[in-house]
Order: C-alpha cells, then structure tokens, then sequence
C-alpha cells in the first residue's frame, strides 16, 4: 500500500502542478483577450508617399532631358539640311560659273582664230599693195624666197 499511497501522492501534485497551469492559463487568455492589436500601416503609407514623390521627380526628370534630347535631335536635323541646301546652291553657282567661262574660252579661241585670219588677210593685203607699188622689191623676194626654199630642201 505504501506504493499507492506513493503514487497517490504523486498523482495529487501532478493534478495540482495542472491546475496551477490551468489557472495561469487562463489568466494569460483573459490577457490575451483584453489585449487588442491595431494594425497600424501609417509607417508603410510614409514609405509609399515618398517612394512615389521619389518616383514622380525621375519621371518628371526623365521627361525633361527626354525633352532636351528631341530638341537636340531636332536642331541637329536641320543643320545639316541647311548645309545642304547651301552646298546644293554653291554647286549650282560653281556649274554656272564653269559652263560660262567655258562657253567665253570657246569664243575667244574662236575669236583669237578669227582675229589671226583677218590679221594674216590685212597683212597679205598690205604686202600685195607693197609689193605693186614695188616691183623691183618683189622681184628680190621671189629670189630670196627660191634660195631659201632650195636650202630648205638640202637639210
């Protein structure tokens, strides 16, 4: 019998032992009950105003130098097309140029041509009335002119 009494005994501080857990157990559950949890997202709602304050200043930002670069693009378009057009007139004032001064060299080699003719034809005719108004000095030319031709023909 002592063992029973032993394991009575034992059995009385266990069941005592829970209820103590029991008790505190029930003290933390009405704790827990009275306990009420807020969920608070004030912290998450600053961090998301600023990341989109931050976000709206880089589009802002970006939609600015977006801005700046199709204005540069823009200018860089039509400066080279100004450039073009000018080249384009100076090329069609360059091939005016050289058709004329072509055109005035062809005439004045034709004219140089025409001026030799008419200045051989006067000279000719200057010397026909010379040498009818000198027979005696042609007839010295038509001799010099045989002796020279003859020594031509030796060389």
């Amino acid at each position: 019998m002592a063992k029973l009494d032993e394991i009575m005994e034992v059995l009385t501080q266990e069941i005592s032992g829970f209820n103590a857990s029991m008790d505190k157990l029930t003290e933390l559950s009405k704790k827990l009950n009275n306990v009420k949890v807020q969920a608070d997202s004030s912290m998450i709602e600053a961090y998301l105003k600023d990341f989109l304050r931050l976000q709206q200043r880089k589009e802002d930002s970006s939609e600015k130098r977006t801005q700046e670069i199709l204005t540069t693009v823009k200018k860089a378009r039509l400066m080279p097309k100004l450039e073009g057009i000018v080249l384009y007139i100076f090329l069609c004032m360059n091939t005016i140029a050289f058709s004329y001064l072509g055109y005035y060299f062809i005439q004045f080699e034709d004219k140089k041509e025409a001026a030799f003719i008419m200045g051989k034809e006067a000279g000719m005719d200057t010397l026909r009335s010379y040498f009818n108004d000198h027979p005696i000095v042609y007839k010295d030319f038509v001799r010099w002119a045989r002796k020279k031709d003859s020594v031509s023909n030796q060389k």
